[in-house]
Parts: structure tokens; sequence; C-alpha cells
């Protein structure tokens, strides 16, 4: 069961989220000058065919106190109640495993660098397996990307054990 308290998912179970993000490299530019994080989100999306989950733009407010930092195109399974991280993970590889092409050719053009990110929130302890099919590395070396795994515990208690 999924509720939302707040900006909060509460379950009993635990949950999967992943995503592929584009974000301007700022590794490319020059250190003579302050880097620009900025680019087309419009442009990302019209190449690809797909419509992000949610973007951030440089300037825009986050919330009242905080402004984004920097563009952010982002494509995201959100939070799927599970425990087959493989299932999660392919929901996005298969997304996007035509758009190769595509996605070299936005790194390239405009300077971007993508993110291949899954975020677990286990509860009472119940963690899925992690692995990495094939096809999914394949995927990933296709697109040079590195991935992040972000893991949150909750509620997990251990047992006292007698000796």
């Amino acid at each position: 069961m999924l509720t939302r308290k707040g900006g909060i998912y509460l379950s009993k179970n635990t949950l999967v989220e992943v995503y592929l993000d584009f974000t301007k490299d700022i590794y490319l530019d020059s250190i003579d000058y302050e880097p620009d994080w900025d680019f087309s989100l419009q442009t990302v999306t019209n190449k690809l065919g797909i419509s992000p989950t949610n973007t951030q733009k440089v300037g825009e407010w986050a919330n009242s106190k905080r402004q984004y930092g920097h563009t952010q195109w982002k494509y995201s399974t959100g939070k799927i109640e599970t425990l087959d991280f493989d299932m999660a993970l392919n929901k996005v590889v298969d997304t996007f495993k035509d758009k190769v092409d595509v996605i070299n050719e936005l790194k390239q053009e405009l300077g971007l660098r993508t993110s291949f990110r899954a975020v677990t929130y286990v509860y009472d302890g119940m963690s899925p397996g992690y692995s990495f099919p094939f096809n999914v590395m394949k995927f990933l070396i296709s697109i040079n990307t590195a991935t992040e795994i972000d893991e949150y515990v909750y509620g997990f208690v251990e047992e006292n054990i007698d000796d």
C-alpha cells in the first residue's frame, strides 16, 4: 500500500525508482569562466520523442527559498512497490533502447551528460536483490553512462539473538 503524506510516500513495502536524466556536463567547459548549466529542455524532448516525467530549469524556484542551480531533463519510473529490481531497470531501458544514437547526438551537440540512477526505499529489511542484466549494462555502455544506486532503509529492527 502506497500513501502520500506531504511530499513523502509512506509504504509498508519496499519501493524502487529508476531514472535516466540529462544535465549539462560542466567538465566539458573551460575552467576559465563560470560554467553554463542551462540547455533547451524542448530540444531534448523533441529529439527523443519522449516526454520527461520531471524537468527543472536553472534559475527557476524549487520552493519559496531555493532556486535550481542547474537544468535537468528526467524520465523516471516513479516509485514502484516491488522487490523486482531488474523489472524496474528494464522499464527505463526499454523506453530508451532504440534511442541510443539520438542520446549520443544530444550529448555531443548540447554538451550533456546522462545519469542512470536506481533508488530503493527499503522497509522492514526487505531489500531487493541488486543485479544488472546484460541488456541494461550494454545500454549503459552504449550511451557512456555511469550508474548510481541509493538505498534508504526504514523501520528495520534487528532481532535479539541469544547466544
